[in-house]
């Protein structure tokens, strides 16, 4: 192995390379950590990195720090960290070292951990490997061709100029029609032995689809690799059962202009594909400057859509940033250097120097940090300053997360809340689920160490918690604040009420098939007001008039969609006391339409409340099934029934609790409840609807479960009645469509492929 041994000690220094050179290893040697950071840096054939924890110009958990993140995903080396003091074992761990060593090392002792360290680097390549090639065709895959093309793009200068290249197999289905999956493999291969090159970065995006980026080229050397490349690939011959099988590609060019990013520059030879698919196919052409073609981008089916997201990396736009953090960070391309407005955070951190080390990644973020190494200074701060953000490790010595939250809830903290710790995952949701139970943001939480961009992601994600429908309500407020209360007796008394809609959708169609209602107060002053500050506790004689409001509300929308052609199921949600009650009955009897088309209506109670009397729920089930009215258990897996007392309860829908949804793509937990309510109700007649599904990886999980239907802010926010209409006849966007359906589809070859 390729090592770099880093001591003030000059003694040491030369012990330890020594030691390592009669091993075998070749060893680059260095008192300065900076200076051995930048040798890492510049050379990506060293393997490992042994580094004594007291180091002068950077602390040796620094340099830890620093190489961890520079390895990234796609570079395997191992860290050990050397001290005389064992206390800084859990701190060098937590700062990205692999293993801990005592100074001076022992022979023994250390060849042994580096005959391991040789283990888990062999393993580790391989797992990159895996992760970053197509496993068809052995070029990179979509994520990791997307990430090396952009730091290829960043570091290029004004001379230099990268030039990508995008092309596809003409008529490709018909070649899968006529000659086989087995034939198409067979293309698609050749396709990816053939286009490698010295120069070239290739990838494969999906399907037929490739992308190859050449560094340091332009325009017209850009043209004649890809004419070259063309002409190659036409020359091919596949013999087959069929006879024998020759292909064409089209080919779009473009080169990288001044001030443009690798978004732009692809999608403009997206642009240009397009244009070589649509005069005839079999060519090369080249892109105009970007300066020229401004509104002329006409992008394929994999690009005209968000082909980041496509490609697993969930990067949004600043303008979908949880309310109370708009403008708290923009981020720049290479995502570095982000400016921002004015916020503060405190660090949480019993051990100083990781705390040091997560205050500079905020700084790096433009976020003003304070430092606390325990609780009770912390907290005396937090009575008289509250920041935007808390960033707070899991252990504390006399104290630990959990204590913290518990504190957070009294103090009736607003801000957001980031766990940060080197611990397990699964310990890491428990406790974020924690602070969601006790009534706090929790952002996903951050595993040491990690870099600025991977905070900033954190800070624009809106996934989880109440972010999202703060977010959504957000572009349909003019004025709200969404911090005053309104009392929902005094909304009824003045007409502020207001039916707003949040439609499912079929996740084996991609279509409309229903809505909810869900009731919003429009305040003269505050704007649109939502539940969370309108409802009052379950129990309150104010759901009577609030019930009749909106099932009136929602059938009388219902004749008005209709006459529109829009026929959705409509869902209403309704208090046990309420539905339990005569005039329910009466009311619903009264005012359901007469159309023959209406397709009946749906009222969703809470699983809890159904669990409570599953024989009365039994009776008033089959009582408002005579008037096309059926149940659905809302919120399932948030109460109390067990799976096996669903054949007990009266419904055709059950709607799983988004708390379960969201994450069920990464949470093997959350997966198996999540496919096991799917089995359940599908053997029991029911349809399955997941509520919150916010994510592609959680859509395409859904999809692989049979789930039948979907709601969340993936597809649709809530809106007004008018828009439901738009958006109903209209479908899901084509940019949505593209988007969701894109991302199943490669799914789908990855799965076939695999």
């Amino acid at each position: 192995m390729r090592i770099v041994v880093v001591d003030p000690s000059r003694t040491i220094l030369k012990a330890v390379s020594q030691l390592l050179e009669r091993d075998g290893h070749a060893v680059c040697a260095f008192v300065d950590g900076q200076q051995a950071f930048e040798f890492i840096k510049a050379n990506a054939d060293v393997d490992a990195l042994i580094a004594s924890a007291e180091l002068e110009s950077i602390s040796g958990l620094e340099l830890c720090w620093d190489t961890r993140l520079l390895a990234g995903r796609d570079r395997a080396i191992y860290i050990i960290v050397m001290s005389s003091d064992h206390a800084r074992l859990i701190q060098a761990l937590d700062s990205g070292a692999d293993e801990f060593i005592g100074k001076p090392p022992q022979r023994e002792e250390l060849y042994a951990r580096l005959r391991s360290a040789d283990r888990l680097l062999g393993a580790q390549r391989e797992l990159i490997r895996l992760a970053t090639t197509d496993p068809l065709t052995g070029v990179l895959n979509r994520r990791a061709f997307f990430e090396r093309a952009e730091r290829l793009c960043g570091s290029a200068t004004s001379l230099e100029s990268p030039v990508a290249i995008l092309f596809d197999v003409d008529h490709f289905k018909q070649v899968n029609d006529t000659y086989g999956h087995d034939a198409g493999d067979r293309v698609l291969r050749a396709i990816g032995r053939q286009s490698v090159g010295e120069r070239a970065t290739i990838g494969r995006l999906g399907g037929e689809e490739f992308a190859i980026l050449l560094g340091g080229s332009n325009l017209r050397a850009g043209s004649e690799y890809a004419g070259l490349l063309r002409r190659e690939l036409a020359a091919l011959s596949f013999d087959t059962e069929r006879g024998t099988l020759s292909v064409t590609c089209s080919f779009g060019v473009a080169e990288m202009t001044s001030g443009e990013d690798i978004d732009r520059l692809l999608k403009r030879a997206d642009s240009a594909l397009y244009k070589a698919k649509n005069g005839g196919r079999n060519r090369v052409v080249a892109a105009q400057p970007a300066e020229q073609d401004a509104g002329e981008t006409q992008w394929s089916r994999r690009l005209r859509s968000d082909f980041r997201k496509l490609g697993g990396q969930d990067e949004r736009p600043s303008d979908w940033l949880p309310s109370n953090m708009e403008g708290l960070v923009t981020s720049s391309q290479d995502g570095e250097g982000a400016q921002a407005r004015s916020c503060s955070a405190f660090v949480l951190d019993d051990e100083p120097q990781i705390g040091a080390l997560v205050c500079k990644v905020l700084q790096a973020c433009g976020i003003a940090p304070r430092q606390f190494t325990a609780a009770g200074p912390f907290l005396s701060e937090l009575k008289t300053t509250a920041p935007d953000l808390i960033l707070l490790d899991l252990s504390l010595g006399q104290s630990d997360a959990v204590e913290i939250i518990r504190h957070l809830e009294a103090n009736k903290y607003g801000g957001k809340v980031i766990l940060i710790s080197g611990r397990d995952e699964a310990t890491l949701r428990e406790i974020t689920a924690i602070g969601e139970k006790h009534g706090l943001t929790m952002l996903p939480p951050l595993k040491k160490p990690f870099r600025p961009a991977d905070l900033r992601q954190r800070l624009s994600s809106h996934s989880g918690g109440a972010a999202p429908a703060k977010t959504g309500e957000a572009q349909n407020k003019s004025h709200s604040s969404g911090k005053a209360n309104v009392q929902l007796v005094e909304a009824l008394r003045n007409d502020w009420l207001e039916v707003w809609y949040q439609p499912k959708i079929d996740l084996k169609t991609l279509s409309f098939s229903g809505a909810e209602a869900l009731v919003r107060a429009r305040h003269p002053v505050h704007g649109i007001i939502t539940p969370d500050r309108l409802l009052p506790p379950a129990g309150d004689p104010a759901y009577q008039p609030l019930t009749k409001f909106v099932v009136e509300r929602v059938l009388a929308d219902w004749v008005q969609f209709a006459q529109r052609d829009v026929l959705l199921k409509l869902s209403v949600n309704a208090p046990v006391s309420v539905i339990h009650t005569p005039a329910f009955i009466a009311l619903t009897r009264s005012v359901l339409p007469k159309d023959r088309r209406f397709p009946g209506l749906i009222v969703e109670v809470t699983e809890d409340e159904v669990v409570r009397d599953s024989e009365w729920a039994r009776e008033i089930a089959t009582q408002l099934k005579l008037y096309n009215v059926a149940l659905s258990i809302d919120d399932f897996g948030s109460g109390y029934a067990s799976l096996s007392r669903l054949n007990d309860l009266p419904f055709i829908e059950v709607k799983i609790d988004r708390s379960f949804v969201s994450g069920c793509a990464s949470n093997p937990l959350k997966h198996g409840l999540c496919q096991t309510v799917v089995d359940l109700a599908h053997r029991f007649g029911a349809t399955v609807c997941a509520e919150g599904v916010e994510t592609a990886d959680d859509f395409r999980a859904l999809v692989d479960m049979q789930c039948d239907v979907g709601q969340g802010f993936l597809f649709a926010k809530p809106m007004p009645a008018a828009q439901l209409t738009s958006t109903t006849l209209a479908g899901l966007s084509a940019s949505m469509r593209s988007k969701v359906q894109g991302s199943l589809n490669q799914h789908s070859r990855v799965a076939q492929t695999a």
